[in-house]
């Protein structure tokens, strides 16, 4: 019974330590000075977490007006760029010019209740979204398919950017080596870091997905296509 008892408690803390810690934040501006806001500092989100600022007219009409990258914690604040919100725009519509304000709203970590995972294998992926269920996973395959039709064999940073942008999530999964990471899609600075089972076989390049080949145009025949190290190409693209 007490070996039960023991077991049942680990797989509660097991479970705890599975949660992540990125749900969205809410809070206000307190400060503008040129392209920097200033809010209070809170340990529910890190230096490169991106989100958004919004902007009410009234009781009932707000919008989205610039989007944001934590860049200092210092004293009790923290520091945020912004630059004016492109999710919206419309060239048969006239840009509107609204900077941030004093109690404007602020909500950081936001769309990271999705994600995209990089792997190097089926077994990996299976490993992360199960440990992470709270977190809606994107399968890689919808970002492969991309690749496939544009083929482009290496994904680059403005690739998974625009890839973030278009399926309407803001967080990426690295797994390197024995480790993963928690990316920002934006700022693609590194939120959080854990350990992972070490990978040394099956590994696909450039990733895990269902497609057997990502081949570049002309099917590979003018040569260097394609990744040759997928540990050492995710090392340089996250700068570790």
């Amino acid at each position: 019974m007490i070996k039960k008892s023991i077991l049942i408690l680990t797989l509660f803390l097991a479970t705890l330590t599975a949660q992540t810690n990125f749900s969205a934040y809410k809070t206000t501006v307190s400060q503008v000075n040129k392209d920097i806001v200033k809010i209070a500092d809170s340990n529910s989100f890190s230096i490169g977490s991106s989100g958004v600022i919004i902007h009410s007219f009234d009781s009932e009409h707000k919008t989205i007006i610039a989007t944001v990258e934590v860049v200092e914690k210092k004293s009790g604040y923290a520091y945020l760029k912004y630059e004016n919100f492109q999710g919206l725009k419309q060239s048969a519509l006239p840009a509107y010019n609204i900077t941030p304000k004093k109690g404007d709203e602020v909500i950081l970590n936001f769309l990271y209740d999705r994600a995209m995972a990089i792997v190097p294998n089926k077994d990996i992926l299976k490993y992360i979204i199960q440990k992470y269920s709270d977190i809606e996973w994107i399968h890689p395959d919808i970002f492969a398919s991309k690749l496939v039709i544009d083929y482009s064999p290496v994904p680059e940073k403005e690739d998974f950017k625009k890839e973030c942008t278009q399926d309407n999530f803001a967080l990426l999964f690295f797994a390197i080596e024995d480790k993963g990471y928690f990316v920002d899609c934006n700022s693609f600075k590194v939120l959080h870091k854990i350990d992972l089972p070490q990978t040394k076989e099956n590994i696909r390049v450039p990733f895990y997905s269902r497609f057997k080949e990502i081949k570049g145009r002309m099917f590979g025949l003018m040569g260097g296509d394609g990744i040759n190290d997928y540990n050492r190409y995710y090392k340089k693209m996250l700068g570790l």
